[in-house]
């Protein structure tokens, strides 16, 4: 096994292209957005992810690496195609198949395909017979296919992508073999070997289990907020429990997997996923209920002559340090915003170019220092690092809602400077909506 096609230079394809290459495979990329392969070619890796850069300049400079909008042939073609979901959300498989449509014009007899697309049960299956269709040739004869969905985050992704454990699920022996000869050359982590279904449902079940423990911290919120209390403190001295961990409450829920898996398992088991579909209704609800407490601050506001507030929304994208901003509920709340005609609206994100957030019809600040000064709400969206560095000074005049726990985490740090000798007098953040 020499070359490896990559289907999808998203997200996931692009990282793991780059590494199969540094570890000595002879790699294609596909994909079907011309200015992306373009961009590629050029050393632009159109993402924002530690190192990528430099490492796919390196790639390309050692011809290890090619991208283009057609197919090459390969011993191995890995699957990275997004699998979003329709209006009625189920499951939108047609990435998937279209990808196996066109490896089956490049298909040849001993050739391994794998799926890492998060998929619905049963679907690595329908693809192999459909390419079998498509190709003439014998699945689990001719050609072979596994599923082995990825496990890593933005951020973090090159790191992840090795040192993780990975889950391969091949419809047979031999195509579990090929697909452990594949993985082994950059996984560090232990190479799980199981069936094709039971590995697509492990990829839905973990982050299903992760929306439904967002949702729990989300009620825990909402139950905090009506009794006064701040819900951060409440969640962090639970977790001193030796056998607790409470989650964080967020804005909601974003992002290509945790929004996103349930649903197919939804879909697919109607009458033993209701919780599953409960907290999708919680997590779905929460940037609506992020909106009604900020509107509602808003009105105090104007009964006490502020007539138009200005509204500084903090971070877009669907996680901390990341430029992600797929299936973001910080997206979604400043775009609802932007059309409230008694406030004046505008966001900022240190990890979006401005440009993009002016594409998105969302007013993009430049100077962040001066429009905290000029603000009189300040909603905290999303918990980016470098947020923590403002000044708490700035915050201590205005109607703040946070969504996030920012400003738990501001008092934590000026604790911890007050302890270690410092003088510096914390503020008391008594216009806090949680």
């Amino acid at each position: 096994m020499k070359r490896v096609s990559i289907v999808g230079l998203g997200y996931i394809g692009l990282p793991t292209a780059i590494i199969a290459a540094e570890c000595g495979y002879d790699v294609f990329g596909f994909d079907i957005n011309p200015e992306k392969v373009k961009r590629i070619n050029e050393g632009d890796p159109t993402i924002l992810e530690t190192d990528i850069q430099s490492r796919l300049k390196n790639t390309l400079r050692k011809k290890r690496f090619r991208v283009s909008t057609n197919l090459e042939y390969a011993d191995c073609f890995v699957i990275t195609v997004p699998t979003p979901f329709k209006n009625d959300r189920s499951a939108d498989l047609q990435y998937v198949f279209d990808a196996g449509e066109q490896i089956a014009k490049r298909l040849m007899p001993g050739n391994l395909i794998i799926l890492e697309s998060t998929v619905p049960v049963g679907t690595t299956e329908k693809l192999g017979h459909y390419i079998e269709d498509v190709s003439d040739l014998r699945l689990g004869i001719d050609f072979f296919i596994a599923h082995c969905p990825e496990r890593s985050i933005p951020g973090r992704i090159f790191k992840e992508l090795i040192e993780n454990d990975r889950v391969i699920g091949g419809l047979s022996q031999k195509a579990c073999d090929l697909a452990y000869l594949f993985y082994s050359k950059f996984v560090k982590g232990f190479l799980h070997i199981t069936d094709d279904k039971t590995a697509e449902m492990v990829k839905l079940v973990e982050n299903s289990s992760r929306d439904v423990q967002i949702a729990f911290a989300n009620q825990v919120a909402a139950m905090s907020s009506e009794a006064g209390i701040d819900p951060y403190q409440v969640i962090e001295l639970a977790n001193k429990h030796p056998r607790v961990n409470v989650l964080s409450p967020t804005c909601g829920v974003g992002g290509h997997c945790i929004a996103v898996d349930p649903l197919f398992l939804i879909e697919s088991f109607p009458q033993s996923s209701k919780l599953l579909k409960t907290a999708r209704e919680i997590n779905d609800q929460k940037p609506y209920t992020v909106i009604k407490r900020l509107l509602a601050r808003v009105e105090e506001l104007k009964e006490n002559g502020h007539e138009k507030p200005k509204v500084l929304a903090l971070g877009l994208t669907f996680k901390p340090n990341v430029d992600d901003t797929r299936e973001s509920p910080a997206l979604k709340i400043a775009i609802d915003l932007c059309k409230e005609e008694n406030i004046e609206f505008s966001a900022y994100d240190p990890f979006i170019d401005s440009n993009k957030v002016a594409e998105l019809g969302i007013p993009s600040v430049q100077d962040i220092g001066k429009e905290l000064r000029l603000a009189d709400i300040v909603l905290v969206l999303v918990k980016h690092t470098t947020f923590l560095s403002i000044p708490e000074e700035i915050f201590c005049s205005k109607v703040i809602v946070d969504t996030c726990g920012l400003l738990h985490d501001m008092h934590k740090k000026q604790s911890r400077s007050l302890l270690s000798g410092t003088t510096r007098t914390m503020c008391n953040f008594e216009n806090v909506t949680f």
